[in-house]
């Protein structure tokens, strides 16, 4: 599952970010073809959204009753989802990268803790986005 979101200034901190999640089967970490194909398509409407971006996040969770292999599989999904983005940007961005096991299968805010979270952070000052604080000319917020 992938989807196009953007957040602009209602988001808490006040920043703009392209956000797509990948579910991934329980006990998998490969992203597969059709997946590949859905985050290659999301990043073609994430630039063309917004052209210019400063860096890059992925977010990986994992959920099962060994600890340690929970913890191994998070990571894994997290390295293979951001190679992944790596090949598939137009741009080379650093990319961030984290994971996170989970003991339960869901929470009551996912659909699924077997998930990777990709996030691209426009580049505000050179796309000359609006700030974030009506109040103040954009120029004395950055």
């Amino acid at each position: 599952m992938l989807s196009l979101v953007l957040a602009t200034g209602q988001a808490p901190a006040c920043s703009y970010i392209v956000q797509a999640q990948v579910t991934f089967e329980p006990g998998s970490a490969e992203l597969d073809r059709s997946q590949v194909i859905k985050l290659s398509e999301w990043i073609g409407r994430s630039y063309a959204a917004y052209p210019l971006y400063t860096s890059a996040a992925v977010e990986a969770g994992a959920s099962g009753e060994a600890p340690r292999e929970t913890r191994n599989l998070a990571r894994l999904r997290a390295a293979n989802t951001a190679r992944a983005l790596r090949m598939l940007l137009r741009t080379e961005l650093p990319i961030a990268s984290a994971s996170q096991a989970y003991r339960f299968p869901k929470n009551r805010f996912e659909e699924s803790n077997d998930f990777a979270v990709v996030q691209l952070y426009p580049d505000v000052g050179r796309l000359k986005l609006p700030g974030c604080n009506p109040g103040l000319p954009d120029e004395l917020e950055r």
